[in-house]
């Protein structure tokens, strides 16, 4: 049985929590919005916690609270996903990138010690596949030089840095529950903020987003029940795994589907409108199970790791001190021959992802060059690691990844 790169789950009741919802009335508004933001904010160990209808609308919703000059001076990491410049840019700020380490994949400190400036207003840490970047040190450089923090956090819920999680070290952190990540809700993410008078004017922002109404229930209850069908085992191996052998045999660039085996777009095009009470309801049971999964995607990742840690580089958190403690939604290693590597799994039958997180300072800046993001982006593999795989298909993946090494080697 081939394995697929990731495993996306429809959240339990989906359906039947829709019908209900429309029956009781409570669909769009209610008091699980409310429970939802407070079990976060209590979980992440924060003053407040507000739902918006994605993580990149959180962005754009803080900027327009924090307060930001238009023209100010935002620093991103050079290597990361291309919605957060984007939002930066679009919105009329000044945008600086300061280049990844290879350890983490996140921004160098010394480097952005040495980036900023008397103009520098928000500095934006993101953490990149559940593996905390060197935030404590960040965020003591971002007081040094009075600008304000934002994590990024999309990939990282419960994840930690020196015993406290992350999304709680700066002014902010932005967290998606998108299909693909550790919390789903179909759409959708969570703000959580060091001052609930942000908050409170976040939380009337993203109130006066409209209702994006019953077509878009329907497109997305569709869609996530596609996306769970065809990440399914069973409908992956009589179906998906047979078109991506064959499209790895034609020519061209085979780096399908930049997020999962979907396209995904740069902008804000559907990701705007109202969070739903129908939604927080959804995350509220995940919520409930969300340790014991993350426990498991932990173990299957440093299962996997461990057998590839002589091998092939592989992404690593700061330090493994019980303190520090990475969820690992996606194992990433690095390769000279990426597609190569890709292509020798596959016929293995196991699936990976390559060209998801981008060198960003190519796309909205052009002018310098950060080697080490320039090299994540040719280099950067992910294997399957979710909770769902057992001790076997961890193992399966190790030994498959050690032959094709082995192979191109060879």
């Amino acid at each position: 049985m081939a394995i697929p790169r990731q495993r996306i789950r429809l959240p339990q009741g989906a359906w039947r929590s829709a019908i209900m919802s429309l029956i009781r009335g409570d669909l769009w508004e209610g008091s699980r919005i409310q429970q939802l933001e407070q079990a976060v904010a209590e979980y992440i160990s924060v003053k407040d916690a507000v739902t918006v209808p994605s993580g990149r609308a959180g962005f754009r919703f803080l900027f327009d609270t924090l307060g930001i000059a238009p023209g100010g001076e935002v620093i991103c990491s050079a290597f990361g996903y291309p919605i957060v410049p984007f939002v930066v840019k679009s919105m009329g700020y000044k945008l600086k990138f300061v280049d990844c380490e290879m350890d983490t994949l996140g921004m160098d400190p010394k480097l952005l010690s040495e980036a900023c400036s008397n103009n520098t207003e928000v500095v934006i840490a993101t953490h990149l596949y559940g593996v905390p970047c060197q935030i404590q040190n960040i965020a003591d450089i971002c007081t040094a030089n009075n600008a304000k923090l934002i994590e990024d956090c999309a990939h990282c819920y419960g994840a930690t840095a020196g015993s406290k999680k992350v999304g709680s070290f700066g002014d902010a952190g932005c967290f998606s529950f998108e299909t693909s990540k550790v919390i789903n809700t179909m759409g959708g993410g969570i703000v959580t903020l060091s001052n609930p008078e942000v908050g409170e004017r976040l939380r009337k922002l993203a109130a006066e987003e409209p209702r994006n109404g019953f077509k878009w229930l329907a497109r997305r209850l569709l869609k996530t029940s596609f996306e769970a069908a065809v990440t399914n085992p069973l409908l992956f191996n009589l179906g998906v795994y047979q078109m991506l052998r064959l499209a790895s045999s034609g020519d061209g660039d085979n780096d399908r589907f930049a997020s999962g085996y979907q396209g995904d777009e740069v902008s804000l095009k559907g990701k705007m409108g109202r969070y739903t009470n129908y939604q927080a309801r959804l995350g509220l049971r995940q919520l409930q199970s969300i340790e014991l999964r993350n426990k498991r995607r932990t173990a299957n990742a440093e299962r996997l790791i461990r057998q590839l840690d002589t091998k092939i580089p592989v992404q690593k958190p700061v330090s493994t001190d019980k303190d520090n403690y990475s969820n690992f939604m996606l194992v990433t290693i690095l390769s000279n021959k990426p597609s190569e590597l890709a292509a020798a799994l596959l016929r293995r039958g196991i699936d990976s992802k390559h060209l998801y997180m981008r060198d960003c300072s190519r796309m909205f800046d052009g002018e310098r060059v950060f080697p080490n993001a320039a090299r994540a982006e040719r280099e950067v593999l992910h294997l399957p690691a979710y909770p769902e795989m057992s001790d076997a298909e961890v193992d399966r993946v190790a030994n498959a990844v050690a032959h094709a090494v082995a192979e191109i080697d060879a």
